[in-house]
């Protein structure tokens, strides 16, 4: 009967170790194509590559885009636990550096909503998102400095859903358009609350379940 159970649970531990894998190729081909279709095209300062809305606010708008893309990518790398045993001053330094990029961008991105014009909701919502992103960051760095090991941990999945908020809005836009769901201004208002309201509501109930569950 024990036998039959622990081949049941490795059947089990197979099945998750599948389905994170496969989360986790998903999430980074996600990744990469915001990055390149969206991201590294801002990292040019023009004119004629911001236009009209970006430019006049491209002191504000391009360390945002850059910090933003330092954020995206290091935030994997700190929820590997083999690669965060094995080279854990790295891990370390790669976190305070996320922590300043996601703050500072954070704060950018507070600017560039508090000064769009499009409407109030879609202003109100990009800012708010500038306000969670940056102090889940710092709750995560709060948290560790105080050694509370698993509540930094629970703070930096916040963190870095609120980070990916970028991907998911701009692959959700691109899904909405192809399939002309709404009109376009329509469709930025909705995804400036939902890119991270929804994703952030899933993550916290995954963390509570976890501890109900325990």
């Amino acid at each position: 009967m024990k036998s039959t159970n622990l081949g049941q649970n490795k059947d089990v531990s197979k099945s998750y170790t599948y389905i994170y894998n496969a989360l986790v190729v998903f999430t980074l081909l996600l990744i990469i194509y915001y990055v390149v279709t969206r991201a590294f095209p801002k990292l040019i300062p023009t004119e004629a590559n911001y236009g009209e809305y970006y430019f006049p606010r491209a002191i504000w708008l391009f360390p945002h885009v850059v910090l933003g893309i330092v954020a995206t990518l290091i935030g994997p790398f700190q929820f590997v636990t083999k690669f965060r045993n094995k080279y854990l001053k790295l891990h370390r330094r790669m976190g305070r550096f996320y922590v300043v990029s996601v703050t500072l961008a954070g704060f950018a991105g507070m600017y560039l909503a508090a000064t769009s014009d499009i409407s109030l909701p879609y202003t109100v919502g990009l800012f708010l998102l500038g306000v969670v992103w940056a102090t889940t960051a710092i709750m995560a760095f709060i948290s560790i400095k105080n050694k509370k090991i698993e509540l930094h941990k629970e703070w930096m999945i916040r963190s870095y859903v609120v980070t990916f908020s970028f991907v998911t809005f701009r692959v959700v836009e691109d899904i909405l358009m192809s399939f002309q769901v709404g009109t376009y201004f329509e469709v930025l208002t909705l995804m400036s609350w939902a890119c991270w309201a929804v994703p952030l509501f899933i993550a916290e109930v995954f963390i509570q379940g976890r501890k109900i569950k325990s």
